[in-house]
């Protein structure tokens, strides 16, 4: 590039004389289209850093180097030999792909394609993003989470962090677990059925957010859902779990609150009456109460919450049913 630069400065000088400032103008136009091929072609450097495939079939060299790479360590860990390095590939999602049929194409698991491309939910939409390919598959964990799932998988690995693989990605630091996939919890949580619905036989009245009051009539926030049934309606467990508290009090009546695993715990208010005591270990399957209209209410109803850690969190967006 530079010895093309050098001669066009070297005949600019002999002509200067009769072109003037046509010959300068030239020079920086010139100047500028290489600066511009420079910066063109570093952009397409970095972003070549992880080979681009194209089609997910065996026609694309990536792809089909990306099933060899997969098939390799597969044989590897069986055989208890040294893993092969970890390679990455790229690849944008077209309108019509979600991340089963990603994962199915790909030769992964969606708990691998998940964890690297930091993907909360079975729901989200991948129409045009970019995505990462591994050639090996496992959980892959950011060491900065920023979503309740990102949360759950790090609280469950929590003591095994040493023994993580520690990587750089897209330059973001991750912990990488060769070959492992989502706990149950994580599962659940990822495909939105944390929970089952605690009243199916209800009707939602009210939903999880801002809302007017019934009784003030100003807007408050409700940090649960509103389930409408008959008075005596049996209230299923929407998890298996433990209860940590049972009792009465002026806003919700007869309650109940149900701890889970992974810093959950769900809430049944405005009871008729309930099933079961402090520390009582119940079931998905289990009639832990009835709807009632105790506390203040307007009517035979459960109010439901979900929380993790102390704080709400929208019933809807982890419960069937409930949307």
């Amino acid at each position: 590039m530079w010895t093309v630069v050098f001669f066009i400065v070297t005949i600019d000088d002999s002509m200067n004389k009769t072109h003037g400032t046509d010959i300068r103008t030239a020079i920086l136009l010139l100047f500028l289209t290489l600066s511009l091929v420079f910066t063109s072609y570093v952009f397409s450097e970095s972003s070549s850093l992880y080979p681009e495939i194209n089609r997910l079939d065996y026609s694309d060299l990536n792809y089909r180097q990306l099933q060899e790479d997969i098939e390799f360590y597969h044989k590897a860990s069986g055989s208890g030999k040294t893993l092969p390095p970890l390679m990455f590939y790229s690849y944008r999602i077209s309108d019509s792909t979600n991340i089963f049929s990603l994962a199915a194409e790909a030769g992964l698991t969606y708990d691998t394609i998940s964890s690297l491309n930091r993907i909360g939910s079975s729901l989200e939409d991948l129409s045009g993003r970019v995505l990462l390919l591994p050639s090996q598959p496992g959980v892959f964990l950011p060491l900065n989470p920023n979503s309740d799932l990102e949360y759950i998988a790090l609280s469950w690995r929590a003591s095994q962090l040493e023994k993580a693989q520690k990587l750089n990605i897209r330059g973001e630091e991750y912990y990488f677990y060769p070959g492992e996939a989502f706990h149950d919890v994580e599962r659940a949580y990822f495909l939105r059925i944390l929970f089952m619905n605690p009243l199916p036989k209800g009707i939602v009245t009210s939903g999880y957010g801002m809302r007017e009051s019934p009784f003030t009539g100003h807007q408050t926030f409700h940090n649960g859902i509103d389930i409408a049934a008959p008075l005596g309606t049996p209230v299923y467990a929407a998890r298996d779990g433990v209860v940590i508290a049972a009792g009465n009090n002026n806003t919700y009546g007869n309650y109940l609150e149900i701890a889970h695993a992974g810093g959950y715990s769900t809430f049944y208010g405005h009871l008729n009456k309930f099933f079961v005591e402090l520390q009582d270990q119940v079931n998905s399957t289990m009639i832990i109460a009835e709807v009632g209209s105790s506390g203040l209410s307007t009517g035979p109803h459960l109010h439901f919450e979900v929380k993790r850690n102390g704080k709400s969190r929208n019933p809807a967006s982890l419960t069937p049913g409930l949307e």
